[in-house]
């Protein structure tokens, strides 16, 4: 009677069978959706030493992502390895150059590196061409953590100008750059035409109690440089 059983060659077992199984499912890996959720998951909760690798094997098999790329070299950086970070956001930041988000991160990466020059650049050049005012309230926040007033006043200035009386957010930080600077003077100038472009906010609304400023009129200034 002709056997059933199959027959693989001389030599050759069905455990032989199962490890070459194995191995090539090691060698597939696992599906990206579940390497990219697991690296977002970690990223969201700042658990870097597990985003990093899982971004890296997403990278790995399929290159291209500037979001991947973005958060793998945020994650880098918070892992203390800058270099590499600044080659990874700076990637990010050439593929999708309008993002805020990667624009602060590589302003960061550069702050860290103490790469000065390259940072007020980056923020200089995207309030220029891009008419950004994040990127020029987050200037300014800068010139105050390098101790250089002089960018942080252009920054707001700046910040100021391309808002045209629209935005109050310009005139807040104008206020908080003249504070740090110890000019009173300027902060209560810059917190009154805040309160001519924005009579209802509740953060001028605080500025002018804690100045001892009266919410009129009379208060407010006109807005501009």
């Amino acid at each position: 009677m002709t056997s059933l059983k199959p027959r693989f060659g001389a030599g050759f077992s069905i455990a032989a069978l199962c490890s070459l199984l194995a191995l090539s499912a090691c060698s597939t890996g696992r599906p990206m959706v579940a390497a990219r959720a697991e690296a977002d998951h970690a990223f969201r909760y700042g658990q870097w030493d597990k985003a990093a690798p899982a971004y890296l094997e997403i990278l790995e098999k399929a290159p291209g992502d500037w979001e991947v790329e973005y958060r793998y070299g945020v994650s880098l950086a918070k892992l203390g390895n800058l270099r590499d970070a600044r080659t990874h956001v700076e990637t990010a930041h050439a593929a999708n150059p309008t993002s805020e988000e990667v624009a602060r991160g590589l302003a960061e990466v550069y702050f860290e590196l103490g790469e000065k020059q390259k940072l007020v650049q980056l923020l200089q050049d995207r309030g220029n061409l891009q008419r950004s005012i994040p990127s020029l309230l987050l200037l300014a926040d800068y010139g105050l953590r390098m101790d250089d007033p002089d960018t942080a006043n252009t920054a707001v200035r700046g910040a100021i100008l391309l808002s045209d009386g629209k935005s109050v957010e310009p005139y807040l930080k104008a206020v908080e750059v003249a504070e740090r600077l110890g000019d009173t003077k300027t902060a209560a100038r810059r917190l009154r035409q805040a309160y001519t472009v924005d009579p209802e906010s509740p953060a001028v609304a605080a500025k002018l109690a804690e100045y001892g400023l009266a919410a009129e009129g009379t208060t407010g200034l006109p807005p501009g440089p």
